[in-house]
């Protein structure tokens, strides 16, 4: 009889049961986010290193650290997927597009039955604007929690809980563009990077004191960057980015004693009774400096390939800028009322050229983007012109853009615009209506 669980990297874990393999977040080789993040790992995982011989695929959101085509590739198309339900089509479509063809879409907490001694639930996530999630896995030997990236209400980890997992995998670190990109002075920039670390590992200790397993381990969020031109993000010292053994810390602070914290590496192995199958050794804040050098130089030709093959923008980019904004936002009364600054955006590169992307709320019509410069601007934003071309276009998320922290970016006032980026999280009008529908009646 057996339950365990293979750590594979971020938040990518392999759950064996008797009969059953799920395997959860399938990013395992190459980097993410437009060939910019990699593991926290101090070796760069081969395709040998996927296990294809699953008989599930879970896949929690659309982020490509978690839903990776590269990692994907590797699997047969017929291969069973489970997803979560969400308000929009979104990933369900991004699935089919990959040509899989057998998946199942679970209702948030409807429990799913897939074998006699196998039991699976998915979470949706609490927040508004975003779409994600986790699970719950059960056998008869026990049950494993698998949070993901996933934001949860305090009354969803009340039911987690209750369902008394022995082994939980929860987020501790940063993933995020704030405030790497940001024109900051170094002293600003640090000091919220270490406010940032802080508040994740707080959030870390919080979410396992509320569930209560018997043995947590932190996973998913911090990445590292091997490109030389992010390589300062990575700073143990002044960086947001944690590491298990501050996680670690984090817990023997504030922590409980009926949970105990593991530390597990890329590949390492954990039983349902909490021991470790030791194949590797662990990033942690003393050698992450050293390791990072080593496996930037590693990568250096492949990352230069992988950025060389992504293209230049077309000479018409400006247009498709123009006409794709002007687009979103008149599409979207409402959003452009809540959003209600002006943007200078910057396409940078051969091709490119600057607009000014206009959400005052007093502006009635449009054009709403032109190209320009303004003085006035309230939010500033410079991105690589081929990316995005491949944005306007619907062939890059543009989520998945900003987390490449390969772009700059600058705000007056300094205050996060939440319907700002909820905007370009996905412009659909329909999603866009129903959401602002519910927010009205949450803040009104």
């Amino acid at each position: 009889m057996i339950l365990r669980v293979k750590f594979l990297g971020q938040a990518c874990t392999l759950v064996e049961t008797n009969n059953k393999r799920i395997l959860c977040d399938p990013w395992i080789i190459g980097p993410c986010n437009v060939n910019s993040w990699y593991h926290l790992n101090n070796k760069i995982a081969k395709k040998t290193d996927i296990p294809t011989d699953v008989d599930y695929l879970y896949i929690s959101h659309e982020h490509t650290d978690h839903f990776h085509i590269e990692t994907l590739k590797e699997f047969s198309r017929d291969i069973p997927i489970l997803i979560c339900k969400f308000p929009t089509d979104r990933f369900y479509n991004a699935v089919i597009e990959q040509g899989f063809k057998n998946i199942t879409i679970l209702n948030s907490w409807k429990k799913e039955k897939l074998d006699d001694d196998l039991e699976v639930t998915i979470i949706k996530n609490s927040e508004l604007m975003l779409e994600d999630s986790a699970m719950l896995i059960k056998s008869k030997e026990g049950t494993v929690f698998c949070q993901t990236d996933c934001g949860m209400s305090y009354e969803s980890l009340r039911r987690v809980a209750n369902e008394k997992p022995d082994l939980g995998f929860f987020k501790f670190g940063a993933a995020n563009w704030f405030p790497v990109v940001y024109d900051y002075k170094k002293e600003r920039k640090d000091e919220i990077s270490k406010k940032r670390k802080l508040s994740k590992l707080t959030g870390f200790v919080n979410y396992v004191k509320a569930v209560k397993p018997k043995y947590a381990i932190p996973y998913a969020g911090p990445p590292i960057f091997l490109h030389e031109s992010l390589i300062h993000a990575n700073d143990p010292e002044t960086g947001m980015f944690a590491t298990p053994d501050e996680a670690l810390n984090a817990w023997n602070e504030e922590g409980i004693d009926s949970t105990q914290l593991k530390i597990m590496s890329p590949s390492d192995e954990i039983t349902i009774e909490g021991d470790i199958t030791k194949n590797n050794e662990p990033v942690f804040s003393n050698n992450k400096t050293e390791i990072i050098q080593r496996l930037s130089e590693e990568v250096k030709d492949d990352l230069k390939r992988r950025w060389n093959e992504e293209g230049i923008a077309s000479k018409n980019l400006n247009n498709q800028i123009v006409d794709y904004f002007n687009k979103i936002i008149s599409e979207n009364p409402t959003a452009r009322e809540h959003i209600d600054i002006k943007v200078q955006f910057v396409a940078e590169g051969k091709n490119g050229g600057e607009f000014v992307l206009d959400f005052s709320k007093d502006r009635k019509n449009g054009p709403y983007a032109k190209e320009g410069t303004i003085d006035d601007w309230n939010y500033y934003m410079k991105l690589p012109a081929h990316l995005i071309e491949k944005a306007v276009n619907n062939k890059l998320l543009w989520e998945t853009l900003f987390l490449s922290c390969r772009w700059k970016a600058d705000r007056k006032p300094d205050q996060w615009n939440e319907h700002l980026m909820n905007l370009f999280y996905d412009p659909d009008p329909k999603r866009i209506e129903n959401i602002y529908k519910i927010y009205d009646k949450m803040f009104k």
